[in-house]
Parts: structure tokens; C-alpha cells; sequence
């Protein structure tokens, strides 16, 4: 059994860019060297098969979860029903997400937890990309099952939370708000807030400060990364089906997204990273 690293990947609802970061988080841990298992368990709008152009591609989350409740789940099963995701120097263990949200009620908490059971006997860092919605009662499904319990408690028992916010005061809004409801759940592991594609267009020269600023007075909230709007590698991430960190070096987006692993989860930060941190 490994010391594995979980991680929750989860946004307000508004497409802050959240799976796209998990995937290149993935991506970069992969090409430092580390075995990274990436699921998708977002319920409500599962899209990293699409991000990556997997549209014909079963629904491995979903076998998975019949294969645990028969008891026959375990890593030989775990590989044959996950895509590998080349990057290079390493590989990403991807587990597709739900081809239909509304098959939700399959993806039971407790089968899950055993789908990361199996997985931490293998990989180095898990990363789980997570639904929105954090409001526990609003929908009943099968046997009483409440439609938010999985990222609760997915969120809960997690080591690092990873939570992401758009850089527009919409995004802003909406962050500050689902923040607030992340917190009264009281997870045990590390907050890490990542602001996602800032822009001088929208909030000014000093976009950095006011975001910085407004998320600290109004949620106690500090800043780990942000990452800068990047159209043209983000252009370049959707039109050839892979994650950012997979494109050119010199893409703003991919260097802020390298310094945050390598400083919050590799916790190996250079003065280099400190400079390039600060910078606009």
C-alpha cells in the first residue's frame, strides 16, 4: 500500500475551468515522474472524455462501480477500464466519467471510496474531478440517495482541496458564495484556491491585487496560483485534445500551472518560481 496523495479538483458552477485544470495537473505531476490516477466523478457535468475526444469511449466510472458492488473489482480491472494518457515523460491513468448525468445514482459514495481503495495501492497522486453543487437534500435518487453526498464526501476526506475561481466578478461572486458552503463542511486536508484565467481586459492593470484582495476581505480566502488567460494554448488544448500543460513551454498558462505543483504538491518551490509567480 502507498502513502497515495488525494486530491479534489472542484469550481462554483459557471465553467471556471476546473476539469481542464485537473487534467493538466495530472499531466504535470506525470511528467515529474510521479503514477497519476485521474477520475471523473462529476455527476452533474462529467467532461474530461470530451476535453480529450474520448466521445466513443464507455463510461469506465460506471463499470467500475457494477464491478465493486459484484466484488470483482480490483487493479487488473481498474487498468482494463481506465485510458492511458501519454505525456510524455510519464502517464496519466484516466477514468472516464458518466456518458449520462442522469445515471448518477450509480455512482454510489461508498463504491467509489472502493475505486480509490484499489487505486491508492498503485498510484502516487489521485485526482478526482468533482461536481458543483454542494447543497445537500435538493434531489433524491434511488433508495434515498442524496444527489451531492459523493462530493461532500469526496471533499471531506480529501488531503488537498483544490478549489477554482474565475477570474471575473461573476466568477468572483459565485466562488466567494460556494466557498462559504465548502467550508461548513469542514474538510480535513489543505485549501488550495487557484484563480483561473486572469485578464487585464476585465479587471484592469491590477487585476491580481483586486482579486487577491476582494477574496480575502470577503472570504478570508488567500490566493495559491493564478493562472493567466491563455486563448491561444487553450485553442491549441481543445482543438488537439489534450491537457495545457501538454502544450508549448512558453505558454503563460502551463508555466503558472508547473510552478503551483511543483510548490503546493511537490512542495519544491525555486526562487525562480517565486519571480515568475509575481509576475503579471
Amino acid at each position: 500500500m502507498t502513502n497515495a496523495s488525494t486530491l479534489a479538483i472542484w469550481g462554483a458552477v459557471g465553467s471556471p475551468g476546473k476539469s481542464s485544470l485537473a487534467l493538466s495537473l495530472a499531466s504535470e505531476l506525470a511528467i515529474a515522474g510521479h503514477r497519476v490516477f485521474l477520475l471523473d466523478a462529476d455527476i452533474a457535468a462529467p467532461s474530461l472524455s470530451l476535453l480529450l475526444g474520448l466521445t466513443d469511449h464507455p463510461a469506465g466510472v460506471a463499470a467500475a462501480c457494477r464491478l465493486v458492488s459484484q466484488g470483482r473489482f480490483d487493479l487488473a480491472q481498474l487498468e482494463r477500464l481506465s485510458v492511458p494518457l501519454n505525456t510524455g515523460r510519464g502517464q496519466v491513468t484516466l477514468m472516464t466519467g458518466l456518458s449520462d448525468s442522469e445515471r448518477w445514482p450509480e455512482l454510489s459514495p461508498d463504491r467509489v471510496q472502493s475505486i480509490l481503495e484499489v487505486a491508492r495501492s498503485s498510484f502516487d497522486f489521485i485526482l478526482v474531478d468533482l461536481a458543483s453543487s454542494l447543497e445537500g437534500g435538493l434531489r433524491q435518487g434511488f433508495g434515498g440517495l442524496d444527489r451531492t453526498e459523493l462530493t461532500r464526501e469526496l471533499l471531506i476526506e480529501a488531503d488537498q482541496v483544490i478549489m477554482v475561481c474565475a477570474a471575473d466578478p461573476v466568477g468572483v461572486h459565485r466562488f466567494l458564495q460556494a466557498a462559504a458552503t465548502l467550508r461548513e463542511l469542514q474538510p480535513r486536508g489543505e485549501l488550495l484556491t487557484i484563480v483561473n484565467r486572469l485578464r487585464k481586459s476585465v479587471l484592469g492593470s491590477a487585476a491580481k491585487q483586486q482579486v487577491t484582495e476582494t477574496l480575502s476581505r470577503l472570504g478570508q480566502i488567500e490566493v495559491a496560483a493564478f493562472i493567466a488567460d491563455d486563448p491561444i494554448a487553450a485553442d491549441l488544448a481543445i482543438r488537439s485534445s489534450m491537457p495545457i500543460a501538454m502544450g508549448k513551454r512558453g505558454s503563460p498558462a502551463k508555466q503558472a500551472i508547473a510552478i503551483f505543483v511543483r510548490a503546493h504538491l511537490l512542495k519544491a518551490r525555486s526562487r525562480l518560481d517565486v519571480r515568475l509567480a509575481k509576475l503579471d
